[in-house]
């Protein structure tokens, strides 16, 4: 499925998420790089004097990079191709995103670390920066995905591409046919009648949206029996019901890139798909449109 994934090391250990999830993704033809970005604030320098500490900071890296290396050797003897590399640079989500662009790495899986209680301020910065798609895994990583749900907009609000939902759509469908699980394509909205309109503006409403997402399922080469169209809800909150009701493991969002001076933020919905979604969540960088 993915020729080269990229797995942000958090530790040494087998058994951590990121890298569970990398195993369950990969195919025959897929290598692991396992890339472990050390820094230690303390070693940076004193007063400038940054040659003092660089032998510290090399048996530092050295250290890492033998216990990286022979967790890549453990990965490597249960006949997946990997490698492991150690790093000294800072901050992590330049460093993770620039190895990505030198590895050509077709995914970057991240798991969050356990006692920060969400993701870290690197981790939103790589979402927004990474120039692969990035797959964020909440639980263990240890079990195939059984459910994947696309959450597309097919209006493109807030000058979203209209590129970005084919190429959620087709990261989507890629997770499904590899880990054999059910595909829905989502689109929430809310209809008039919310608003007191009547029923029949409504119907009409309703109907106009549900064109526009057969329409891009469509395009993407997919079943229009995928498409699902949810309203009065938002995205968040209906994809958090989904998951809650065990509909969705893995979902796929768009990552909308806004800023200047090159402090991005990621759009408000996936941000909050992000902090309140357990499921795990895939973000497709889109830059904006204007």
């Amino acid at each position: 499925m993915f020729e080269k994934i990229l797995v942000l090391a958090r530790g040494a250990a087998s058994d951590q998420p990121a890298l569970q999830r990398a195993l369950l993704c990969a195919s025959p033809r897929t290598q692991l790089v396992i890339l472990d970005v050390v820094h230690e604030p303390m070693l940076d320098g004193y007063l400038g004097n940054k040659a003092l500490y660089e032998p510290l900071r090399a048996r530092v890296v050295a250290e890492r990079r033998t216990r990286i290396e022979a967790l890549a050797a453990e990965v490597v003897s249960r006949g997946v191709k990997a490698v492991g590399k150690a790093v000294w640079e800072y901050p992590l989500d330049e460093a993770v995103a620039k190895h990505a662009r030198e590895e050509h790495a077709n995914l970057v899986v991240i798991a969050p670390p356990v006692d920060s209680g969400g993701l870290t301020s690197s981790d939103w910065r790589l979402v927004t920066h990474c120039p692969a798609p990035v797959l964020v895994v909440r639980g263990t990583g240890t079990t195939q995905y059984r459910h994947v749900v696309a959450a597309v907009d097919p209006f493109h609000v807030h000058a979203k591409p209209a590129e970005l939902d084919l190429s959620i759509l087709a990261a989507a469908r890629k997770f499904e046919q590899h880990a054999r699980a059910t595909l829905t394509a989502v689109h929430c909205h809310v209809s008039p009648e919310y608003f007191g309109a009547g029923s029949s503006a409504a119907r009409g409403h309703d109907a106009e949206h549900r064109e526009a997402l057969e329409r891009i399922v469509a395009m993407a080469g997919l079943p229009k029996s995928i498409a699902r169209l949810a309203t009065g809800a938002s995205t968040d909150t209906f994809l958090k019901r989904m998951a809650g009701a065990g509909e969705a493991d893995l979902i796929v969002i768009g990552a909308l890139a806004r800023g200047r001076f090159g402090e991005m933020f990621i759009g408000s919905t996936a941000e909050r798909v992000l902090h309140g979604v357990a499921a795990d969540v895939l973000t497709i960088q889109a830059t904006p449109a204007i």
